[in-house]
């Protein structure tokens, strides 16, 4: 049985929240074990006071150390207790923390108020500060409320079917499918028939198709985290959801570019730029990669050093290559785009300068990738400049500008192949947490 122990001074918030339904039965049934103590009662004066000043100056009051810590100390008791603070100053609550909470014996939930606790309190008496989420409660109770009722829903004996929660929404960093019951039409709006075919690997197939298009669309942080396997991969196929960078070409341009003085020229085609840009185009699964230059010789350079690298015995890197067309000007492009996908591309461009190509709305990838899922079938041209920069004033056609990759120092200079392979990775990349 796992115990909770709750450090508050308003206790009842907590314990009302916890009394029903689901919880409330495990409760009852000893399935769970839920208790509270009052820092109040470890103070000394008579007014029973938890709370002062903050030293420094400021609004509010701040929860004093001697009470509070007190009252950590007796709800851990003696036998080693996880203490954890509810604050929003803590690392994200998810549902692989969750698990993680669900495997102590007995965990202390500290409910912070005011403008918070006294720092000391966390130096000497807490082992974990959680966060619901980016915004500020009036107090830690409603936090705990949600952490217990979280945890208590994978303890044996807490739901009637085990298997529920395993199947839902962030089990495997996956929204849950759409849920339906009778009656089969309510307003105009019909079950999905398959769902009443009887089927039950098609219907597990659809469940599972659909929690990959739900989370791609609602949480596209949370998809990048997940790892597709073969059986997903086949699901995922066609789903405008979930196939953007299928839709996405990289191009690098040679003209127009700006030098050092700020002139328009045309850049010289490198070996590296042709073979490196390709394979960060293949990595993430690109439709393309496009070399624009007008020098008819330069193109036929690019094309050139693609072909050498097919002949090699290396499927991979032969197939990398494949994906590279050189082309006259961004227009040429735009146009094959067109024809290939059916819709005009959406232009983004990307510079290290945030002053350039001021008419085009500002975008992170994030919201760029957000952008595209809600437009399906329509591509997605990413212009690189060599140079000094892509030339601004002569690509009426860029509509995005991607937020600028910098890191904290004012040098800023990177590659371009270093920059395609940062800002796909940003677009495409699987994420760790």
């Amino acid at each position: 049985m796992t115990r909770f122990t709750v450090v508050s001074i308003l206790p009842e918030i907590v314990d009302a929240a916890l009394a029903h339904g689901v919880v409330g039965r495990a409760r009852a049934a000893g399935a769970l074990a839920v208790g509270f103590v009052n820092p109040r009662d470890f103070t000394t004066d008579r007014h029973r006071t938890v709370d002062d000043t903050p030293y420094g100056g400021g609004p509010g009051m701040v929860m004093k150390c001697e009470p509070l810590v007190a009252a950590i100390e007796a709800a851990a008791g003696d036998r080693p207790a996880l203490r954890v603070l509810l604050s929003p100053a803590g690392r994200p609550l998810d549902q692989a923390q969750v698990r993680a909470l669900a495997t102590h014996d007995h965990v202390v939930l500290v409910c912070g108020r005011y403008e918070g606790v006294d720092e000391r309190v966390v130096t000497t008496a807490i082992d974990l500060e959680l966060s619901l989420g980016d915004f500020v409660l009036t107090g830690g109770e409603l936090g705990a409320a949600c952490v217990i009722d979280a945890v208590a829903r994978l303890l044996p004996g807490v739901l009637g079917d085990a298997t529920s929660a395993a199947d839902e929404s962030f089990s495997q960093a996956l929204l849950e499918y759409p849920q339906y019951t009778r009656p089969p039409v309510f307003r105009g709006h019909a079950v999905p028939e398959l769902l009443a075919g009887g089927n039950h690997g098609a219907i597990a197939a659809w469940r599972r198709r659909e929690a990959l298009r739900r989370t791609a669309r609602r949480r596209p942080e949370l998809f990048a985290r997940h790892v597709l396997d073969r059986a997903e991969h086949k699901l995922a196929a066609g789903l405008p959801e979930l196939d953007v960078a299928a839709r996405t070409t990289v191009a690098l341009v040679h003209h127009p570019v700006l030098d050092r003085t700020g002139a328009v020229v045309t850049s010289a085609v490198t070996n590296l730029d042709v073979h490196d840009i390709a394979r960060s185009a293949a990595t993430y699964g690109l439709a393309g990669y496009q070399v624009i230059t007008p020098v008819e010789s330069q193109r036929e350079k690019a094309a050139h050093i693609a072909s050498l690298w097919q002949e090699e015995q290396k499927e991979w890197r032969a197939s990398a290559l494949r994906l590279c067309t050189p082309l006259p000007a961004v227009g040429d492009a735009i146009a094959a785009l067109h024809r290939a996908h059916g819709h005009p591309p959406l232009v983004a461009a990307t510079s290290a300068d945030p002053a350039r190509f001021a008419g085009a709305r500002r975008v992170t990838p994030a919201e760029l990738v957000a952008e595209l899922q809600d437009a399906p079938g329509v591509p997605l041209l990413v212009l690189f400049g060599t140079g000094w920069g892509l030339a601004d004033d002569q690509l009426p056609q860029v509509s995005r500008i991607i937020t600028p990759i910098s890191g904290r120092p004012a040098w800023n200079h990177l590659s371009v192949r270093s920059a395609v392979a940062i800002l796909l990775d940003r677009l495409y990349g699987l994420r760790d947490a």
